[in-house]
């Protein structure tokens, strides 16, 4: 169903938010409102938007790039399941919190806006505003009419949590009451301090909040902290990139320490991989030159996907996909050549393909069944 996700103790009442805008009259008086696109929608209203992008990694998005994206002037930037995964927030005149509108919208091959379905929620937006004799907008019953819209998203825990722990800095709010909780078990050396009672929402918000300093004394800390801990540290840090070369090299370590077996080792490379650090990529290129089991292969196309605009790196990457099933072969392919950064990338490198090699006949596969 449509949700507006609220953060934590964030109001959750919706029914009478005001969208306060102009309106444009046409020659008879009557009042007209043109919204071909979401961000015009909030435009007109005068209403400050946000965005954030809610699948690869849970990250602020440029308005300019969401305003072009629904124009269909350029690709998404980071496609997640043929979609583009956002959530718009904003906060209406008469509101005190934030409302969160979590969004998936289809994509075609090149992630581009398939547009009917947002057009789709658009009308259902506009036939749900009622005019107030100020002249503003009020979504009023919009609630009611928007729970069934095809494009709503409902977010897992770990994506809210990051979501309202960015929201909630970006709007100069405090952190949840889970932070302290969260710093004090992370970056201190209190012997009372537990990793039961921590909070997800904590969790996310030290990750978000942390400064380069709190990177450094974690560093430090890692092989102190349990399993489950160290998971989910990991598992934010894949949306909270680390910066410091410190901590990069702690989770190396960390990660070489474990078993093969270990679902630790999994968290682990998902967080190495999502740093923008180039000594990430360096750890992964000797990886590649072995053989590579199918979970491996899809945390790099998911977290560290910029680390394959590298001529060898990609090259490496798809002869070990090309071992896969073709099912799976296929899925990564198609996943990667989503990206609009990487799509010339992976077609140069499947271009060096050598005649009769396992990723040829693969992609040979894909090209006889396009032409027939």
């Amino acid at each position: 169903m449509f949700i507006f996700c609220t953060a934590l103790d964030w109001r959750t009442d919706h029914q009478h938010d005001t969208l306060r805008g102009r309106a444009d009259m046409n020659p008879s008086g009557n009042a007209l409102m043109l919204t071909p696109t979401l961000v015009d929608l909030f435009d007109h209203a005068d209403i400050t938007l946000r965005v954030y992008h809610l699948g690869r990694r849970v990250v602020p998005c440029p308005i300019d790039h969401f305003r072009d994206f629904e124009r269909q002037e350029i690709a998404w930037s980071q496609p997640w399941q043929s979609q583009a995964q956002v959530a718009l927030v904003f906060t209406p005149a008469s509101a005190d919190d934030p409302i969160i509108w979590c969004l998936a919208l289809p994509l075609d091959e090149q992630s581009m806006l398939v547009p009917a379905l947002r057009d789709g929620f658009l009308e259902q937006l506009m036939s749900a505003f009622k005019r107030q004799p100020d002249g503003s907008l009020a979504l009023d019953s919009a609630a009611e009419t928007l729970k069934e819209v095809a494009i709503a998203l409902q977010p897992n825990e770990l994506t809210k949590a990051l979501l309202h722990a960015r929201i909630a800095q970006d709007f100069k709010r405090p952190a949840s009451r889970f932070h302290a909780d969260a710093r004090t078990y992370y970056l201190s050396n209190d012997p009372a301090s537990t990793w039961q009672g921590l909070g997800l929402q904590g969790i996310a918000d030290l990750v978000v909040r942390r400064t380069d300093e709190d990177e450094t004394h974690l560093a430090g800390r890692l092989e102190e902290l349990s399993h489950q801990a160290l998971i989910a540290l990991c598992d934010c840090l894949a949306h909270a990139p680390i910066q410091q070369p410190s901590l990069l090299a702690a989770m190396v370590s960390r990660h070489q320490a474990m078993t093969t077996d270990d679902p630790g080792q999994q968290a682990i490379m998902g967080a190495i991989l999502a740093s923008p650090l180039e000594e990430a990529g360096l750890w992964l290129a000797p990886l590649l030159k072995h053989s590579m089991d199918i979970t491996a292969l899809a945390i790099i196309a998911a977290r560290g996907w910029h680390h394959l605009e590298h001529e060898q790196r990609s090259i490496d990457y798809l002869v070990n996909i090309s071992q896969l099933s073709t099912h799976d072969f296929r899925v990564l392919i198609k996943d990667l050549t989503r990206i609009p950064r990487l799509r010339l990338p992976m077609i140069m490198a499947m271009k060096q393909a050598s005649p009769g090699s396992t990723l040829w006949q693969q992609i040979d596969a894909i090209q006889r069944e396009q032409h027939g």
